[in-house]
Formats: structure tokens, C-alpha cells, sequence
């Protein structure tokens, strides 16, 4: 049927040429999958953590390469790197202790995406906007899983 739909279209309009957003698919309602390489009792094997890794500590890992990389490019007036995309799973990653994904935690991480949005969009003051995208992560880590903080805070811009 779609395909009957997709071909009957003549031609489309300007409407439908333009891109279409990512559904934000991915929330706390997002049911996680047990069994799967990060969730509990499966941890990712890691280098850095003996007992392995939890998904969404892989997730902030890419996290903190990537804001590494945005930094370099507000120092340097480069072009933001792309990177909502691959952190729009932190609502629907397995933390290391299951109930860490609550409704407080959900909070941050719209929070701290809106930020990466509002970072990706190159604004005029991209010193602010990355500043702000750290900050969300530094509020995180302040209420929970503090460990990261000294590791967060150097990425900050003065």
C-alpha cells in the first residue's frame, strides 16, 4: 500500500521536499530492553571500569569526545559538530543503577539536548551556547553520580 501511495504521487510539493524533524522517540516512557549489551547484569567490557559499563555511561563517554570537539570548535571558529543525533538516546540509554532513570533525571537530559540543539544551530554567540550545553551536564552530575564533575568542569570556556 505504501508503495502504491509513494508511486501515485506525481510530484512534490515544496512542503514535502523539506526535511522532516526526528521525532523525539526516545523519552522516559521509552521501555528499555533487558538483556541487551549495557543493561543490567550485561555490562559493556571497558578498559577504564572493571566491571564493565552501563549503556548510557558508553553514552556520556561519546558525550564528552564530542563536547571536547565542540569546544575545539568555538575556539577556533569551526563549525559545530553534529551531535544530537547521537545523544538524543541519554532518556532512553540503561544507566548503571536502574532507578537513576526517574522523572528528575528525564528533566536534565531535555534540558541538557536543548542545549545541543541550541549549540548545533551555530548561534551568534557560540562561546554561551557551548557554556550552557556543559552547564547542563555540571547540574546533572551535581545531583547525581558526582564522580564526573572534575572531568566536566575543565571542558567550560572562560
Amino acid at each position: 500500500m505504501l508503495l502504491l501511495v509513494g508511486c501515485s504521487a506525481s510530484r512534490a510539493s515544496p512542503a514535502q521536499t523539506q526535511a522532516t524533524p526526528v521525532q523525539d522517540d526516545c523519552t522516559l516512557d521509552t521501555p528499555l530492553q533487558p538483556g541487551i549489551p549495557g543493561s543490567p547484569d550485561h555490562p559493556i567490557p571497558s578498559d577504564v571500569n572493571p566491571n564493565g559499563m552501563s549503556q548510557l555511561a558508553v553514552l556520556m563517554r561519546t558525550m564528552m569526545d564530542d563536547l571536547k570537539a565542540a569546544r575545539v570548535a568555538v575556539e577556533t571558529n569551526q563549525s559545530i559538530p553534529a551531535m544530537w543525533t547521537r545523544h538524543r538516546n541519554i532518556r532512553c540509554s540503561w544507566p548503571t543503577k536502574p532507578q537513576d532513570r526517574n522523572p528528575q533525571f528525564d528533566a536534565m537530559a531535555v534540558a541538557y539536548l536543548a542545549a545541543i540543539k541550541a549549540l548545533e544551530a551555530q548561534p551568534q554567540d557560540r562561546k554561551t551556547a557551548y557554556n550552557t550545553a556543559v552547564q547542563a551536564c555540571l547540574a546533572c552530575h551535581a545531583q547525581a553520580c558526582p564522580g564526573p564533575v572534575e572531568i566536566i568542569e575543565p571542558l567550560q570556556l572562560p
